[in-house]
């Protein structure tokens, strides 16, 4: 097992290549869809074969109904950025559309 190890950086720009990991918490219900899009999709190009992302966010559900909590910073995003909460299957939309088939909601 080797060390966890951190980069700095702006992700917006480049993401580090040669880690096996990209964590993104609490980053995406800050964005637009598009901007998202893009984000993941430049995670996967830059990880090695065999690498992951994982998306640690507050998750409505399917119809964007609840939980509650979710909801609630959902309607918050909306007034004071560009994003919203999204669902497990939004998601997972992006992610397929980015090439990966390994999907996984926890």
């Amino acid at each position: 097992m080797s060390p966890c190890e951190t980069a700095a950086g702006n992700f917006f720009e480049q993401l580090p290549g040669d880690h096996e990991v990209h964590l993104l918490s609490m980053i995406l219900h800050d964005r637009d869809e598009a901007k998202n899009r893009a984000l993941l999709r430049r995670s996967f190009e830059a990880l090695p074969s065999g690498g992951a992302v994982i998306i640690s966010e507050l998750l409505v559900n399917d119809e964007k109904t609840g939980p509650a909590p979710a909801a609630l910073m959902s309607l918050n995003m909306l007034i004071v950025a560009e994003g919203r909460n999204y669902a497990p299957a939004e998601y997972s939309a992006w992610i397929e559309e980015a090439g990966v088939r390994d999907i996984e909601t926890v």
